[in-house]
């Protein structure tokens, strides 16, 4: 099995299913030019599997991709640099791309997703 572009929908989100893990904040922006923060986070699901990017408290230039399972667990945490404050998520034959303040954008490849899946 692996995860493929047809698995992935993207919602907006107010808050996250389960607890925002320490050391992170949820920061969503209008757009990437804005500090305005939006009321609703772009978040990616695989099924009934939210992942969603956060930002750090101390401000570094990277995502945190923070799965839960439906019932708002905890399930797993990836550090992705190179950008931060999301405004939208798309997807493509890579995997999905997380766009932050400035435009930057990093990727969360299908292989990445699949290994957040079966990991315990």
């Amino acid at each position: 099995m692996s995860v493929t572009p047809d698995m992935l929908s993207i919602l907006r989100m107010p808050k996250p299913p389960g607890p925002v893990p320490d050391g992170l904040k949820v920061t969503a922006l209008t757009d990437p030019n804005s500090l305005n923060s939006a009321p609703a986070s772009p978040v990616l699901y695989i099924g009934e599997f939210a992942y969603w990017p956060m930002s750090y408290i101390d401000n570094r230039v990277s995502f945190c991709i923070v799965s839960y399972d439906a019932k708002g667990n905890l399930l797993h945490q990836v550090e992705l640099p190179g950008a931060r404050y999301v405004y939208k998520i798309t997807k493509d034959d890579n995997g999905a791309t997380f766009w932050g303040q400035a435009d930057q954008r990093v990727t969360l490849t299908y292989q990445q997703m699949y290994d957040m899946l079966l990991k315990p």
